[in-house]
């Protein structure tokens, strides 16, 4: 093989979806390759040709404009155009015109059919349908991934049949058989049933610091009905479970019998980050100074979960796992410093945070939900003063406070039970715009620390509210559909100004958000209780309020669009920068704005079907 034509075919196995294929085949196609210089200017297809080639731009650009004239597409390196016609016939109905000085490679289009007849990759990169083909990018992209906790079982990481100990022996009978068996943790059991879990951390927190006898049984210092996990988990959620819960050991089970222990070394060991290591030093963290330090690592961690090709999901629970963790940290400083809470009350957190879709730093949304024992006179100071220093503490640790103050501080998100459901009511009962838009932020809560019962049974009541309320769902529906994806008419980006001189695409608020806001109208019209858009959108199909294609084509979405914000972000943040929403399009290469349009098209369809579905009262 000529240079020339080596050259060709190395360029071809670089270019989606041809990277895949073998040498044999791309020298084949190589082979049928004709190479074209188009100047700028020059149409090289029109509506009314017939087209017989497939065409791949090697430099230059091209702009794809309708027969009226509308721009519907720039193209350039690496882009493929001329295909859509071939699934027609031929037949040409968008015009194709140079913008600069541009080499083709054309391929025939006998080259074109036997490609997709043979490769099922090629066949859905060209797919007809835009969620075949973002389906198809996104397990490409986890296909490449180079983390292999996305890709392990739990079941592949654990070390054989773990330590066990009946119930009733000695703390010393323990003491020696982990000294023996070099372990750090050991499982309880009680005639063979799991009944507790015991780790060397034990025998400093309880038996030395309570002078504890050495004979007494080890029940007494195990932790009982420790949580555990399945065999067949992926070593990526035990890593988001452990963080979550702030533990280090995790029984592993099959079909109920116990068989191993994972432990927080296991999957370190398979990572670079150390999100359970931060997360376990801000449990530990003494004074606001050192939480502080700890939260600015919070960037640099986020960058180096996006680069060991973690999902955007995971990503977003691994984040949120921080956050929550500091907050957490923050109200047990307020009861070390104010003293034990006179009454019950639950600490909650709205928005991302509650969702586990945090990214970077972002502003704080908070409330106090109290038990109905509360007496302003009474106990009011204790709670205001709680809310400023957790507050005020977050604001420090890089969650600024909230533009809108939807925070514990503003005395009216610091109520009592009852007050809450009053709200609720209100909002349910009442839906107007300022009713909606607090909606969109209570309709998301989860309970960060306290009572978490007080947040449950205000949950269980509001969701008994919604669940078929055709006039609220409604209300609720419209406000939803306010964001719409960034795509004109023909399929062009709409840019706007956000944090840089230069428009760019918001991807949160015309990206995120309308897909947030679709799966919180389908979890509360079916009385689902996740708050996770993605968990919600699987519940919603499942309770049958979406169809199994329409949660799957938003979940691609939504899983590829928080991919491209996550990569901007990772950007920014090694480069020293403030990470924020706003990508350039220029920043994306052809394929990623082919896949993005696809992600954007699909949650417009949704979206018209559910305003569609809204009007005839169809949920």
């Amino acid at each position: 093989m000529e240079i020339k034509q080596l050259e060709i075919r190395d360029y071809l196995g670089r270019c989606a979806p041809l990277q895949k294929l073998d040498n044999e085949c791309l020298e084949q196609i190589t082979n049928e390759v004709e190479t074209i210089t188009v100047r700028r200017g020059s149409q090289i297809l029109k509506p009314g040709d017939i087209n017989r080639s497939l065409y791949l731009i090697r430099s230059g650009a091209v702009e794809v404009r309708t027969a009226d004239n509308e721009l519907h597409d720039q193209l350039g390196e690496e882009s493929w155009f001329g295909f859509r016609a071939l699934f027609r016939g031929g037949d040409v109905v968008l015009s194709v015109t140079a913008i600069e000085d541009t080499l083709l490679y054309k391929l025939p289009v006998e080259t074109f059919h036997a490609l997709i007849d043979k490769h099922e990759s090629v066949r859905l990169f060209f797919s007809k349908k835009n969620p075949v083909r973002l389906r198809h990018a996104i397990h490409e992209i986890q296909d490449n991934q180079n983390n292999t906790l996305i890709a392990t079982h739990v079941s592949d990481l654990t070390h054989g049949t773990p330590q066990m100990i009946e119930q009733t022996a000695t703390i010393e009978e323990a003491a020696q058989q982990m000294k023996s068996a070099t372990v750090t943790a050991m499982l309880v059991m009680d005639h063979g049933k799991l009944c507790g879990i015991l780790t060397d951390r034990a025998f400093c927190t309880k038996v030395t610091a309570n002078r504890m006898s050495f004979d007494d049984p080890v029940s007494t210092i195990m932790t009982p009905d420790p949580m555990t996990i399945s065999a067949s988990t992926l070593g990526a959620e035990a890593l988001l479970i452990m963080a979550r819960h702030n533990i280090r050991h995790l029984p592993v089970m099959a079909d109920r019998n116990i068989v191993g222990m994972i432990t927080a070394t296991d999957l370190i060991r398979q990572q670079s980050y150390n999100t359970i290591y931060l997360i376990n030093e801000i449990h530990r963290a003494d004074t606001l100074d050192e939480l502080q330090q700890l939260s600015r690592q919070l960037p640099a961690t986020m960058a180096t979960l996006v680069d060991s090709s973690l999902t955007a999901y995971h990503i977003g629970h691994a984040i949120s796992s921080i956050g929550e963790a500091i907050t957490q940290r923050l109200v047990r400083m307020a009861e070390e410093q104010y003293g034990e809470a006179p009454v019950a009350y639950a600490w909650i957190a709205a928005g991302s945070l509650a969702r586990s879709e945090q990214t970077a730093h972002t502003d704080q949304d908070n409330a106090l939900i109290l038990c109905d024992d509360y007496d302003a006179k009474l106990h009011g100071d204790y709670f205001e003063k709680m809310s400023h220093l957790v507050c005020d503490g977050l604001d420090a640790c890089g969650y600024i406070y909230c533009p809108g103050d939807v925070m514990a501080t503003n005395p009216k998100w610091r109520q009592p039970l009852a007050i809450w459901h009053s709200y609720f009511d209100k909002w349910i009962f009442n839906p107007q715009p300022k009713a909606l838009m607090y909606a969109s932020i209570f309709f998301d809560l989860q309970c960060v620390y306290g009572d978490a019962a007080l947040l449950q049974s205000l949950q269980s009541e509001m969701l008994k509210k919604t669940q078929g309320n055709t006039i609220f769902l409604a209300y609720l529906t419209a406000n939803a559909l306010h964001y719409r994806p960034p795509l004109g008419i023909f399929k062009q980006f709409v840019l706007e100004k956000g944090g840089v001189e230069k428009k760019a695409l918001n991807m949160k608020k015309r990206g995120i958000v309308p897909i947030t806001d679709l799966a919180r109208v389908y979890a509360l019209s079916a009385g689902i209780r996740a708050l996770n858009t993605r968990d919600r959108l699987e519940m919603a199909s499942e309770a049958g309020v979406l169809s199994h294609s329409g949660m799957a084509d938003l979940r691609d979405a939504l899983e590829f669009i928080a991919s491209v914000r996550l990569q901007h972000q990772s950007l920014q943040i090694r480069a020293g920068q403030a990470a924020d929403n706003y990508v350039p399009p220029e920043q994306l290469s052809s394929l990623e704005r082919r896949h993005l349009k696809d992600a954007f098209d699909v949650v417009n369809t949704i979206q018209t079907l559910m305003e569609s579905s809204s009007r005839t009262g169809n949920f």
